[in-house]
């Protein structure tokens, strides 16, 4: 990846759409063909959760939204073609999930995001 791509994703509005859970906003970060790998204690590597294309991510952000989750992001590092951050979801009982991410963006779109969680 060169600086163009690295210059083309505007990581503090992808940022303020993640945490306001701007679903729309949130959306056109990523590509048409994007993919998304979750790893959680439910998926384990084996068998991590996988959407691919923006219609099953728009349905995965609908089901964040719908569940009243607090989203904050802090210490992203953003590279040529990538960007790395933690995620902490505070879900309505008080538990936390944990999220280290790693994204691939090319042309100002998100191509590829894999997430690692750790449950309460």
């Amino acid at each position: 990846m060169n600086d163009r791509s690295r210059a083309q994703f505007d990581f503090s509005a992808f940022k303020r759409a993640f945490v306001a859970q701007d679903i729309s906003a949130w959306l056109e970060f990523f590509d048409e063909n994007a993919e998304w790998i979750e790893y959680r204690h439910t998926h384990p590597p084996r068998a991590p959760h996988r959407m691919a294309g923006r219609k099953q991510i728009a349905d995965f952000l609908g089901r964040v939204k719908a569940s009243n989750v607090l989203l904050a992001i802090e210490d992203e590092v953003i590279g040529s073609g990538r960007a790395a951050f933690r995620v902490w979801c505070t879900l309505a009982d008080g538990r936390r999930i944990v999220e280290h991410v790693i994204i691939v963006f090319s042309e100002g779109k998100i191509t590829r995001q894999v997430d690692v969680e750790a449950w309460d």
